[in-house]
């Protein structure tokens, strides 16, 4: 019976695992917004891989354990792989490193391999055809589909768009990174305009490059390092190392420090190297890759459904030390999701002190058996941010209790529940006080109302002194214009007088900007957009089915069941009812209805390359009210390519299909008549 009850427990456990895995390689992988560090992530796909061997059955086809994590945006236009873009198997012990190259030349007795620096970046995909730059794409799924970044790839530093050789076909895969001197001045400018700031170079550069915006990507500074050549016509090569050389006399960057390695004492000394010069890098490295140089041998050592079988990635141990959790604090952030907070007794570990550690939700907690009382294993990875990876058991005091996660909010104590199915608990008051004052700011900020004046510290001043208790109430401030101006907690008379006019003019604003005001659930900018496109006023939206939001651009199932359910709550309803009564535009009242009998009415267009008079945002604005409908990607359906400078991979494609191209200055002419 006790054997039976064990195994219904870790089969729960696994479905959990694997449930919540998918979930975090879709934050990385898809959204650049990592949830757990490496290092726990690792922990809990060890776990994951232990149980899915005692119970083979119970494996499912997308395992996280057995395919490589991503899929492609749909905001973005995909592109099919002629290539996988797989990962590489991690190895964390010297001694696995010793045994795969000597697994190698029992097979192959005359291998070389190289070594490296593992970038910490994002995997993209360029393709050179007869000398000219036609496509970049992202890893996406890794297997089928990426997505493409074209336009964007275009502005990285230094990389050739025109080969000085002709080569017929050539494919690359580069690492995509941002400089640790960048990261630091994007981070400060978030900072500054009261926007989130980044977790880490990596996904800064991921989160960049996967923008509409290639603006962006000069702006920032992205960079990137060629690591490998996957297919060539034109030229041929024996070895890894021969084509980087050559690639690189083409103009491109490649990965530095390349060292080619006969013995395991070579191998080691260059994985040891890397490791002694990592501090003072540029750019970030999060371990040292070891590759077969011949290409032949590649070709017969072959791979499996997720990693190559002729390389791994060795990954630097970060620093650990232990130290004594005394308690377990649960905050409660701006969307009402409970996030747990190790308080410790401090340690010094990697430069700085450290008294918390963000336990993330009860599955981590659970993973580890992390209790209270517990001697655990700090670690602080490349993200700047301390982790828990492990308890000392060893150490654990007599009649220690399971930790579990509250039933109720730990600050309003309204019941918490589940959302999406997902391992997170969320406070669902959304008047909450925990909740309220980061919802005035984000609702203030330029990725909402985009209300100038009203900051954090402005926010913050007016909720401790109880002027504001929720979103509406600052629409009732100018009721309270000279309380303010005497008592001055802002500001004198042309201060609030300045913040008043501002509040009160984003009444008007655009639909997206309050719909992304609310802070639905996976509801950002660029959604709250095309949902306000689609349904174009507040009141059509609240009366969406789900299958009406799955007809919207960007909206999955996930994004689909948070509308609804923030719809559905009867707080969320009276906010509103509060919001209308006071006057805020519910309706785009300037958007016109899209014309019928227009030369682009019902046409089907995409835009590509950097127009000199207009934004392609306010181009595309100009079809859609013209009763056009502005594609993302070129297919045998679209009517029209309009172009600008530096067109790429699209305007190509539409000359392979024959499609009409229109200059800026023609698409202008057609709009006047």
């Amino acid at each position: 019976m006790a054997e039976q009850t064990r195994r219904e427990k870790e089969i729960q456990e696994l479905k959990k695992l694997s449930s919540y895995l998918l979930e975090l390689n879709h934050a990385y992988y898809d959204l650049d917004s990592p949830l757990v560090s490496d290092v726990e992530y690792d922990i809990l796909l060890h776990r994951l891989e232990e149980l899915e061997a005692k119970y083979p059955e119970e494996v499912v086809s997308d395992s996280p354990a057995a395919n490589v994590g991503g899929r492609a945006s749909n905001s973005l236009a995909q592109v099919s792989l002629i290539y996988p873009m797989l990962s590489l198997q991690d190895v964390f012990e010297i001694d696995e490193v010793v045994n795969f190259a000597q697994a190698i030349r029992q097979r192959f007795p005359d291998a070389s391999f190289s070594v490296e620096e593992k970038i910490d970046g994002l995997s993209l995909s360029l393709r050179y055809k007869n000398g000219s730059f036609v496509l970049a794409h992202t890893r996406g799924d890794g297997l089928h589909y990426g997505e493409d970044v074209s336009e964007n790839a275009k502005e990285l530093i230094n990389l050739p768009l025109q080969l000085p050789e002709n080569i017929e076909e050539l494919h690359l895969r580069a690492e995509v990174y941002l400089p640790y001197e960048n990261f630091l001045r994007v981070n400060e400018e978030q900072e500054n305009q009261g926007l989130r700031t980044f977790a880490n170079p990596r996904n800064t550069a991921a989160g960049t490059l996967r923008q509409l915006d290639p603006g962006l990507v000069k702006e920032r500074g992205l960079n990137y390092f060629v690591f490998e050549v996957t297919h060539l016509k034109g030229a041929s090569f024996d070895s890894d190392y021969a084509s980087l050389q050559w690639v690189e006399s083409l103009g491109f960057q490649l990965l530095p420090n390349i060292v080619l390695c006969k013995s395991d004492e070579e191998i080691i000394e260059a994985i040891s190297r890397i490791a002694r010069e990592r501090e003072a890098l540029s750019y970030g490295i999060d371990g040292a890759v070891v590759k077969v140089d011949q290409l032949a041998y590649r070709e017969a050592l072959g791979q499996t459904s997720k990693v190559p079988r002729w390389a791994v990635a060795y990954k630097y141990p970060p620093e650990t030390k232990e130290t004594l959790l005394l308690d377990i604090d649960v905050q409660v952030g701006r969307t009402g999701k409970l996030t747990p907070l190790a308080i410790l007794e401090p340690v010094h570990i990697s430069g700085s002190t450290v008294s918390r550690a963000s336990l993330h939700n009860g599955m981590i907690i659970q993973s580890l058996d992390i209790r209270i009382g517990d001697t655990v294993l700090l670690s602080k990875s490349g993200d700047i941010i301390p982790h828990i990876i492990s308890v000392n058991k060893g150490k654990r005091p007599a009649h220690s209790k399971i930790w579990q996660m509250p039933e109720t909010c730990p600050i309003c104590h309204t019941h918490v529940e589940n959302i999406d199915d997902s391992v997170d608990l969320y406070c669902t008051n959304i008047s909450c006080p925990a909740q309220v004052s980061r919802k005035i700011i984000y609702f203030a900020s330029k990725a909402a109302m985009d209300i100038s004046g009203l900051g954090e510290q402005t926010v913050e001043i007016l909720y401790s002194e109880g002027y504001l208790h929720s979103i509406v109430d600052l629409y009732r401030l100018k009721d309270r214009e000279s309380e303010l101006v005497e008592i001055g907690i802002i500001g004198r008379e042309k201060r609030v007088g300045n913040l008043l006019a501002n509040i009160e003019q984003s009444k008007n604003n655009d639909l997206w900007r309050l719909i992304s005001g609310f802070g639905i659930r996976h509801i950002g900018p660029q959604t709250a957009r095309n949902l306000a496109s689609h349904f174009k006023d507040l009141d059509s939206l609240m009366k969406a089915s789900k299958e009406d939001l799955l007809q919207v651009t960007d909206i999955g199932e996930e994004s689909a069941k948070a509308i609804l359910f923030f719809f559905a709550e009867d707080e969320n309803k009276k906010l509103i009812e509060e919001l209308r009564r006071e006057g805020l535009a519910f309706r785009d009242e300037k958007e016109a209805e899209p014309m019928r009998d227009h030369f682009f009415s019902g046409k089907s267009v995409v835009l590509t390359g950097t127009l000199s008079h207009m934004s392609r945002e306010e181009a595309g604005t100009i079809l859609e009210r013209l009763g056009a409908s502005v594609r993302k990607s070129v297919s045998k359906n679209t009517d029209y390519v309009i172009y600008g400078e530096s067109a790429g991979s699209k305007l190509t494609r539409g000359k392979e299909l024959g499609i009409p191209l229109l200059t800026e200055e023609e698409f202008k002419e057609l709009v006047g008549r």
